[in-house]
């Protein structure tokens, strides 16, 4: 995937442009890009964690360190098995710096009229990479050039990955979900300083790819369930390209992945010492629990996901029940969440289809256990056996992945709030720049040029294109909070055709992905 190779760090190092903002921790001084945005890179919204410890907000004591916050110096320490990122300089994917298990800093970036202008509209935006791998500072998440243009503030979260981000256990206790709650105080941050830098409060969107939209899907949960008076730290949501499929496991069924990674490490997980040595970085040092997972010495768990724990989204009722109930919808009204758009690309099984090495059909099941329990893997390969694609296992791979990841628990989620009478509304690229495609397919990710606005990644005509895009979905909010309603039927999206055209028009393969509905528990048949 061809990019511009100028990372923000380098246009503030080499302008002398500087802008200070008084927060209430104190002063932060950025810099300006080479198109006059002002940039804030690594900003401390959480005091550091402690490894599987929740994130602490900063107390009201706190002071910023003095000095510029110009440098792309740390990122969230990770494995580097990311086969979705194959021939990506790694740099490119997290930024200049080194890996640490600190990664809760926000990089803002804030209109080039700031400070004489105000009041802009707030983009927060949450990165991929499978809840394992990725960066604020990911090159394709750089918004200086979409903040400019739109005159938006945009907002990068760093969170925990993999296992420092979303182990979990019952005894001893790991409750998890450690990325997904670094994700919501960073949120609140946002919420009670982003007017600093000159941000609109009650303007705030959060939005999300791929595990970032999975994060976002999870965030409307925990929102949906706030005590009665509490607010949401977001006013929409926009989920590009995944959605949760079924409810997430407990930690109890999480025992075996937390057992595979001790006995990885030579740890006795039945000693009752073992959280406090696996928690010690000075005894277990990050790049061992990396080392182990990239070379797979954990075998199907070592992809580490979010889980279903009561002091992050309540068991019952489960998740998929009370959306389905239309709880998450009234739940997000009564916090001011008020309205939702959720989208996804024609070919995302490409880039599903290399995030693991699938080279005999027997390789099948044991990757897709790595995300989807036994029933519902075993049910999708015999429904895709059929498929025209059965005889190539990497291909087969790549279709049932991104049809659990992203086409079917993207609808259920629009078919839920939809039927609930929720302000929802979907969208379908067909199209992206050539320059950005793998292999020439509109695959998982290709859309982020778009989404951010690379001027330097686009020709004239396709920055035409990916402006319009932008201001079409930008009605499409507007539309919604105006109506208080969704916008058309279900399966009528807002496309972006092969020919650049945007226009309404009713979804190829929707029926076709909902017939594969009965496989899920809890869901007898299409709707």
């Amino acid at each position: 995937m061809a990019t511009s190779t100028n990372h923000i760090q380098d246009e503030l190092l080499a302008n002398l442009g500087r802008v200070t903002v008084l927060t209430k921790f104190g002063n932060i001084t950025g810099g300006r890009t080479n198109n006059g945005a002002a940039a804030f890179l690594e900003i401390p919204y959480a005091l550091p964690p402690g490894r599987f410890q929740d994130p602490e907000p900063l107390p009201n004591a706190f002071r910023y360190e003095e000095k510029e916050y110009i440098r792309e110096s740390k990122y969230a320490v990770q494995p580097t098995n990311d086969g979705q990122a194959a021939g990506l300089p790694f740099e490119d994917k997290v930024g200049r710096g080194q890996p640490t298990e600190n990664p809760l800093f926000l990089n803002i970036i804030v209109p080039p009229e700031f400070p004489s202008k105000k009041g802009f509209p707030v983009k927060v935006y949450i990165h991929g990479g499978f809840l394992q791998f990725g960066s604020p500072h990911g090159l394709s998440s750089q918004a200086q050039f979409v903040s400019a243009i739109r005159s938006e503030i945009w907002v990068n979260i760093g969170y925990r990955l993999s296992a420092f981000g979303f182990l979990a256990y019952d005894e001893p206790k790991v409750a998890g979900n450690f990325g997904f709650k670094d994700q919501w105080l960073a949120l609140q941050w946002v919420k009670e300083n982003i007017d600093a830098f000159g941000g609109d409060i009650d303007d705030i969107q959060l939005t999300g790819l791929s595990a970032g939209a999975h994060s976002v899907h999870q965030i409307l949960h925990h929102a949906s369930n706030l005590s009665r008076g509490h607010q949401a730290p977001f006013n929409s949501a926009l989920l590009q390209s995944n959605a949760i499929l079924i409810n997430p496991k407990t930690p109890e069924e999480l025992r075996p992945q937390f057992h595979a990674l001790c006995h990885a490490l030579k740890l006795d997980p039945d000693d009752p010492n073992v959280l406090t040595t696996l928690s010690d970085p000075a005894q277990v040092p990050a790049s061992e629990i990396t080392r182990v997972i990239e070379t797979e010495k954990l075998g199907v768990y070592g992809t580490f996901r979010g889980c279903l724990n009561e002091d992050w989204i309540p068991r019952a009722p489960a998740p998929m029940e009370w959306q389905r109930s239309g709880g998450l919808a009234r739940g997000l009204q009564a916090c001011g969440v008020h309205s939702i758009v959720i989208g996804n690309l024609s070919e995302e099984w490409y880039l599903y289809s290399i995030a693991h090495d699938v080279p005999n059909p027997e390789d099948l099941a044991p990757n897709l256990l790595r995300y989807f329990p036994e029933p519902i893997v075993q049910g999708m390969i015999q429904r895709y056996n059929k498929s025209v694609h059965a005889g190539n296992p990497q291909r087969l791979f790549g279709e049932i992945l991104s049809c659990g990841q992203v086409y079917l628990p993207t609808q259920i989620l629009l078919r839920d709030l939809y039927n609930a009478g929720f302000p929802v509304a979907r969208y379908d690229i067909r199209w992206t720049p050539e320059k950005s495609r793998t292999q020439g397919y509109v695959t998982h990710g290709s859309d982020r040029v778009l989404w951010a606005l690379r001027i330097p990644n686009l020709t004239e005509d396709e920055r035409d294109v990916a402006s319009a895009w932008l201001e079409a979905v930008a009605g499409i909010f507007s539309s919604l909070r105006n109506k208080g309603a969704a916008l058309g039927v279900p399966k009528v999206a807002l496309t972006l055709e092969q020919d650049r055209q945007i226009l309404w028009k009713e979804s190829e393969g929707w029926d076709q992905i909902m017939s594969l509905i009965d496989i899920l528990p809890g869901e007898e048949s299409p709707n």
